[in-house]
């Protein structure tokens, strides 16, 4: 994927790293499209539950057709968005699931990988620290390295 990284390591590292956050994103995404659908849903029962009122206001005879079709449009509790509240939280709980799985596949490459990475920074540092000290040492041969 990176062509010229210093090290494997560090390039290994990457790599899981974007494995891990294209998995979470793609669990996020797929969360998103159902949340759309969902608020696409809600709004054709929305619209259809108001045309069906509205149709029976306009069929009522009498003024107790009339009361009971105007109550039936201010009544809390539409089916609709009973539907859409549950499936809301069914959506959720999938998402949070699918999260929490692809977190626990990724996270051991991520730790091993970032482990390695460590430990070959540690190397190198202690190989650079070694090369530093011996050069320093050429250039003054009657001292010593004191820390």
């Amino acid at each position: 994927m990176f062509p010229h990284l210093p090290n494997p390591a560090f390039r290994t590292h990457c790599d899981n790293l974007i494995d891990l956050y294209v998995g979470m994103a793609q669990c996020w995404f797929d969360a998103t499209q159902s949340l759309t659908e969902l608020n696409l849903q809600l709004g054709r029962d929305l619209i259809a539950e108001a045309g069906a009122n509205t149709q029976r206001l306009m069929a009522s005879r009498d003024t107790s057709q009339l009361g009971s079709a105007m109550a039936a449009q201010f009544t809390p509790g539409s089916p609709a968005f009973t539907t859409y509240q549950r499936r809301v939280s069914e959506v959720l709980s999938r998402c949070h699931a699918a999260t929490s799985q692809t977190a626990a596949d990724r996270m051991p490459a991520v730790r091993k990988s970032a482990s390695a990475m460590a430990d070959n920074m540690l190397r190198e540092a202690a190989t650079q620290t070694a090369r530093a000290a011996e050069q320093l040492a050429r250039f003054q041969p009657g001292s010593q390295l004191r820390h």
